[in-house]
């Protein structure tokens, strides 16, 4: 049987969303007691910018618009990199008093995680024959 584009892309986004809140309720003490509520709501919002990318990134991959898979990786890598800097950019410009324990770390744990989990759910599945 096979899963239409639009399903197995809404599949992956719930699995990476998944992954994410859990990073999110594993980070939020370590958050809280680094910087309050106002670690939580920076954590947050680091775990957010990795996210919203990520959905493109999983919808991306399901479609079969690009010509050959170095292309789609670069797109997909490019758009990735590019929301999550562009993030990163903004905060350094209006808030350059926030540091590595407020956002910045949070920021490269939850890329690397987002990351780690779209490269799982971006594998072809395995199927029987």
């Amino acid at each position: 049987m096979t899963v239409s584009p639009l399903t197995g892309g809404l599949r992956a986004a719930v699995w990476l969303t998944f992954v994410i809140a859990v990073g999110w309720v594993l980070c939020f003490w370590p958050a809280r007691m680094l910087r309050g509520h106002s670690g939580i709501a920076w954590m947050s919002l680091a775990a957010i910018c990795c996210l919203v990318p990520g959905w493109i990134v999983v919808f991306l991959s399901r479609l079969a618009i690009f010509r050959n898979d170095l292309v789609a990786m670069l797109v997909q890598t490019l758009l990735r990199i590019g929301l999550v800097g562009a993030v990163a950019l903004v905060v350094v410009v209006w808030r350059p008093e926030i540091g590595v324990a407020d956002f910045f770390g949070w920021l490269i744990g939850f890329y690397l995680l987002a990351l780690a989990a779209e490269t799982v759910l971006g594998r072809p599945q395995k199927r029987d024959a």
